[in-house]
């Protein structure tokens, strides 16, 4: 089937060293009913505390088949994925803090899916700083995996390009669960975002380093407005105006 969906801002890689970014909103439930060989549910709800850990496991799941993983991490180290985790666990306190936008996929009482959506003008490099200061030997070791020379070549083609409007929320991350997807979960947290984008009259951007992944967004709706490619590493930019 079709590898993870995951559409992350891992800009905080380099504030690890220097500060970092993430999301949450108090928004109404959807249950959006799926059709399997039985009858199934997921449901979409604001991510709580209590979902925390859960959802970082699944963002570092889904995060080590991206392209700026593999181009970032060595995930060979089982190590690298838990402490991954404790790093998104942050992104997602930092997101909870700035009333960004965190939403999870519930299927059967467990997540399995997680979209985050910066919705603000907020910078969130103080407030992320902060936090990892608190936890920093936790971090400290992550730290020391990245491939920071990679990194910042990436990151010149992961920056938003000004072509995308000001107005438009930032699908940051977007990440199935390997253990759930082919399930329709991606699907119906992108329907939750679009009821969400056309409520506030604000198209919705993202960027994708996997470019299978490109053929999927377009087919829900997006385009690709920008590609900037940086040796091995390709970056496509994508708007869905509804």
């Amino acid at each position: 089937g079709r590898c993870n969906i995951f559409r992350g801002s891992f800009y905080f890689l380099l504030e690890v060293k220097v500060s970092g970014y993430l999301l949450y909103n108090k928004s109404k439930q959807t249950t959006v009913s799926l059709k399997e060989s039985a009858m199934s549910s997921v449901q979409i709800v604001p991510m709580e505390n209590k979902h925390l850990d859960q959802a970082a496991r699944v963002i570092s799941k889904s995060f080590q088949t991206e392209e700026f993983a593999k181009n970032t991490f060595d995930f060979s180290d089982p190590e690298t994925e838990v402490l991954f985790a404790e790093l998104l666990k942050i992104e997602l306190e930092v997101f909870i803090k700035h009333i960004e936008k965190i939403n999870i996929a519930l299927y059967d009482g467990n997540v399995a899916g997680v979209t985050t959506v910066k919705i603000s003008d907020d910078k969130h490099g103080f407030s992320h700083f902060k936090k990892v200061l608190k936890r920093i030997r936790k971090v400290v070791p992550v730290a020391k995996r990245v491939q920071y020379k990679k990194l910042f070549r990436l990151y010149s083609a992961m920056k938003q390009p000004k072509s995308i409007p000001k107005e438009a929320i930032s699908l940051e991350i977007l990440a199935v669960s390997p253990d759930y997807q082919g399930k329709g979960i991606g699907k119906a947290m992108l329907n939750a975002l679009d009821e969400y984008s056309e409520s506030i009259s604000r198209p919705i951007y993202l960027y994708t380093s996997n470019a299978e992944n490109v053929t999927y967004y377009e087919k829900v709706g997006f385009k690709t407005v920008d590609t900037i490619q940086k040796k091995d590493f390709t970056a496509f930019h994508m708007l869905k105006v509804l």
